[in-house]
């Protein structure tokens, strides 16, 4: 990892120096003559929807603009937003003057490298989770956020905008609950096998080269249950399951539970990188062409507490298409409307004198040592009668730049690339990581009450689905250790861990990451 705070940024680019002045106060005078902020939308085929609901519900925001290197999709999108100027390469969208804010919803691969242009470009810039595909390009786009400061960037977190987890965590900082032993990160979402490889034509509307952007450019390969399931969707690394290949996403750590692990470590209150991290998982209950693991849990050891990590991919009972496991622990509630379930998709904090559990991306339930329910964070974003934080979200980043302040802003940039950072650390743990034994697994993290007791619960998971790991080996991910200041792996398996999976994908030949502004 490269280190932030011993680096001189050089103005180098006539682009640089036009947009240098550029203020969020001044935002009015360069936009519209009615003084609406004028936003693009960059990759919509799924998430990118829910970012034009969104921004379509805040009064005083025109969606000007809308980007996707899939024609197909981009005219349909165009249809519904008559008006909209459309483009399939990003660069030529940031030269359009009349676009004054960008909102990227593209594959994880794309988010650095289009988030830096578009700050280049003088554009306020909300940018989805995760911040990065690896920790090089995350610090980069943190180093442009820092330099282009007067810009508002706003990370897609949006459980940082539900009004009843800022509640608790507020309490929690407070020291309502006592001391924070222990936060846990859930992520039980079931999903299906894609299917074995097989060779698939790019379709003719996808501009491929735009696609990869700073990617390695690899064939497509589709499974064949991918085929049959979702042929319409036309899935695959091309669409949505990109997301299980190294080249492209980091599986459901990267995924899904990046916002969890976002949480759990805000409820720790720790503004830094973790010092030590260890995982364990595997592609488990059918063999198809993915290389993420569907099977996962890892600890990250802060000195505070640590943080535990759990994602299951398979069955609560064993069936193809059975339900997803629960956490277990909390059962349901009788108490109306202050009852709360056992999280699928969750955080769970456990702190001296209650455990505080949170189930959706609002609100959070409280109980005391003996389990009993004792209150309910709502589920309001602040004060606004919203049931979704992506809503409010949005509409924070909205408010900050027409205040011309980011002091408000919910989801800093620079703590998504924290957590962000933890996903692809646990990550690299696992690939520099050994097939091992059960037994051999046992042994080695026996020290690690939590993390032994989530391995626990990760074999019986297994188990449901006819997994035995006796058989059917995990990787034990190796042991790695960080200097927090310099963001550095250190120790014994440093050497690979910082020259193998940390080293600088600088990006292809027209797709290189800015590394000066």
């Amino acid at each position: 990892m490269s280190q932030l705070h011993r680096r001189t940024f050089i103005k180098n680019s006539a682009l640089a120096a036009a947009v240098a002045g550029l203020s969020a106060q001044t935002y009015a005078q360069s936009a519209g003559a009615n003084g609406d902020l004028r936003v693009a939308v960059v990759g919509f085929r799924s998430r990118g929807q829910e970012h034009i609901k969104e921004l379509q519900k805040i009064k005083g925001v025109r969606i000007v603009a809308l980007c996707d290197p899939d024609s197909k999709v981009l005219a349909k999108s165009m249809k519904a937003i008559p008006g909209a100027k459309g483009y399939a390469d990003i660069r030529k969208m940031l030269e359009d003057k009349d676009i004054d804010a960008v909102s990227i919803a593209s594959p994880n691969h794309q988010h650095s490298i289009q988030g830096i242009w578009s700050l280049q470009a003088g554009k306020h810039l909300y940018v989805e989770k995760p911040l990065s595909h690896n920790i090089f390009e995350g610090q980069q786009l943190v180093a442009a956020s820092q330099h282009f400061s007067k810009q508002i960037v706003q990370a897609g977190t949006q459980s940082r905008s539900g009004a009843g987890i800022r509640a608790a965590i507020k309490d929690v900082h407070a020291g309502k609950y006592g001391k924070v032993k222990l936060a846990r990160a859930i992520c039980y979402k079931r999903r299906k096998s894609i299917g074995a490889a097989k060779k698939s034509e790019i379709p003719s509307e996808i501009d491929y080269d735009l696609w990869n952007g700073p990617a390695d450019i690899q064939e497509s390969v589709r499974g064949h249950e991918s085929d049959k399931v979702n042929e319409a969707a036309n899935n695959g690394p091309v669409h949505y399951d990109w997301h299980w290949f190294w080249n492209y996403g980091g599986g459901d750590l990267c995924n899904q539970a990046i916002h969890e692990i976002d949480i759990a470590r805000w409820f720790l209150g720790t503004h830094e990188v973790a010092p030590e991290v260890v995982s364990v998982g595997g592609r488990f209950g059918y063999v198809d062409c993915a290389e993420t693991p569907n099977t996962f849990v890892s600890i990250h050891n802060y000195a505070a507490a640590p943080l535990i990590t759990e994602v299951y991919g398979l069955t609560a009972d064993g069936k193809m298409n059975g339900p997803s496991n629960k956490f277990g622990q909390f059962k349901e509630s009788n108490s109306g409307e202050k009852s709360a379930k056992s999280p699928e998709i969750g955080i769970i904090v456990e702190c001296e004198n209650a455990t505080i559990v949170v189930p959706d991306y609002n609100s959070a339930q409280v109980y005391d040592k003996d389990g009993k329910f004792v209150k309910s964070y709502g589920k309001t974003v602040d004060a606004v009668d919203l049931t979704g934080g992506a809503s409010g979200h949005h509409a924070n980043w909205v408010e900050c730049i027409r205040k011309g302040s980011a002091a408000n802003i919910h989801a800093p940039v620079r703590e998504c690339f924290l957590s962000t950072a933890l996903v692809h650390s646990a990550n690299i743990s696992y690939r520099v990581g050994a097939k091992k034994s059960a037994g051999e697994i046992k042994e080695a993290i026996k020290a690690s009450s939590g993390l032994s007791e989530a391995f626990g619960r990760m074999a019986e998971h297994l188990g449901r689905n006819g997994v035995n790991l006796d058989e059917a080996k995990a990787t034990l991910g190796a042991p790695l250790t960080v200097d927090t200041k310099t963001e550095l792996f250190t120790g014994a398996n440093a050497e690979v861990a910082n020259r193998d999976l940390v080293a600088k994908r600088t990006g292809r030949k027209g797709f290189e990451i800015p590394t000066t502004f």
